[in-house]
């Protein structure tokens, strides 16, 4: 009776003990399911290789992704994959055994043809594996289909390089005087704040030359507004038909302009002065029938001149001019 109860115990105890392995592989099956539930669920392809770089799992998103089936690539590796180029694939199968030997992890950009047959720039990144309990080596990657992000960031650049290309525009036309269609004083500024930071400015002259209408103020006393406006009109005017293509003509303020002459010595530039003098005496013809004079300043640019001190020289010779009246005065 002893013995049998003592079997009887044996037996109960294996019973038990066979009982919470089943519920422990049962709780390891459920746990193993879960997380298999939550890789599978992930929003981006997800893929595993084995030591030997051959699939052990990819979720569906990566399926759907490469247009895969499970039972027809699980258990091969990369140079199976007939959506790659041959030359893809053994690149990837070298890289995947590289990976894994290493343990390293590599990311970089990449563009992959997906199953809709467009091509997707896409991030991948893969990690080489290596688990102390069962002794084995493995890999797992992941790629991020960034499509939509480069899309946007190209429309971002798109949109930036047009906002810049409408900023010089709108620069543009806030440094053109509306009245006469030649730059105005904005410019200068522009000019001066480049100098003063630094920098070379972007219109460089050789030579520079400041004109004033000699008692421009008589003209709109006598003749009113609107005459003084055609006057300032046909002067600028005068001034762009003499000017050469990276000559630059600004209205400085009322009725003083300057002109900025590229590739000219001093004599150059009194030359053009003098010919802009003689135009304006016997082209500009008030209603009276009497001709607008100019007197100018001329001034040859220096390397180290800033330019208040290029204006500051001007002021003194066109002051010289004026004291004349209808002259050039160029030093």
């Amino acid at each position: 009776m002893d013995i049998n109860k003592s079997i009887d115990q044996e037996l109960q105890a294996t019973k038990e003990e066979l009982e919470a392995t089943k519920k422990e592989l049962e709780k390891q099956k459920n746990d193993y399911q879960y997380l298999l539930a939550m890789l599978e669920n992930l929003p981006n392809p997800i893929f595993m290789k084995d030591e030997n770089a051959k699939f052990v799992f990819f979720n569906k998103k990566y399926a759907e992704f490469f247009g895969m089936d499970r039972s027809e690539y699980l258990g091969k590796d990369v140079l199976s994959l007939d959506y790659l180029s041959l030359e893809a694939r053994q690149r990837y199968q070298e890289e995947d055994l590289a990976l894994i030997e290493s343990g390293q992890v590599i990311d970089y950009e990449a563009d992959y043809t997906g199953a809709d047959g467009e091509v997707h720039p896409s991030m991948y990144w893969s990690h080489g594996i290596y688990d102390s309990v069962t002794n084995r080596k493995g890999l797992i990657g992941e790629i991020v289909d960034i499509s939509k992000e480069k899309r946007l960031r190209e429309d971002l650049m798109h949109y930036s390089r047009e906002l810049h290309d409408a900023n010089l525009k709108l620069e543009k036309i806030a440094e053109i005087d509306p009245g006469t269609g030649v730059y105005n004083r904005l410019l200068l500024n522009r000019l001066q704040e480049e100098d003063s930071a630094g920098k070379s400015p972007k219109l460089k002259a050789a030579c520079a030359l400041l004109l004033d209408i000699d008692f421009f103020k008589n003209v709109n006393d006598t003749y009113g507004h609107i005459v003084g406006d055609k006057v300032l009109k046909q002067f600028a005017q005068m001034l762009q038909t003499e000017s050469r293509e990276h000559d630059v003509p600004i209205r400085y303020g009322g009725d003083e302009f300057i002109l900025l002459i590229n590739n000219a010595d001093i004599e150059t530039g009194k030359r053009i002065a003098e010919r802009l003098r003689n135009r304006c005496a016997n082209e500009i013809v008030l209603p009276d029938g009497s001709h607008i004079t100019c007197s100018i300043g001329v001034t040859e640019l220096s390397p180290n001149q800033t330019l208040s001190e290029i204006i500051s020289v001007l002021d003194k010779n066109l002051y010289e001019a004026k004291i004349v009246r209808n002259t050039v005065i160029a030093k």
